[in-house]
């Protein structure tokens, strides 16, 4: 049983892709998620994007309460490292 990825992007404001970080050292952020599984085939099964919001919002909406929290705390901390680099 392979446990859900969760896959992130830091890109400058404006942007109006759904599914990234929205970074900006001027502005705050929002973030949406996309989960994938490893099927037994190899393919994977791929969920559609969440609604962008907060970290906290998300996790009840979408992700596994058990390990959402690391996970998102840690592509927080990547996103903003990337985006200040920007």
């Amino acid at each position: 049983d392979v446990p859900p990825k969760l896959v992130a992007k830091a890109v400058p404001l404006p942007m109006t892709v759904r599914g990234h970080w929205f970074l900006s050292p001027r502005t705050e952020y929002s973030v949406a998620v996309q989960t994938a599984v490893k099927q037994s085939d190899g393919e994977y099964l791929v969920s559609g994007w969440s609604e962008t919001g907060d970290g906290d919002a998300l996790m009840s909406r979408c992700l596994s309460p058990d390990y959402a929290k690391e996970h998102l705390a840690q592509l927080q901390e990547k996103a903003e490292l990337i985006a200040g680099r920007m």
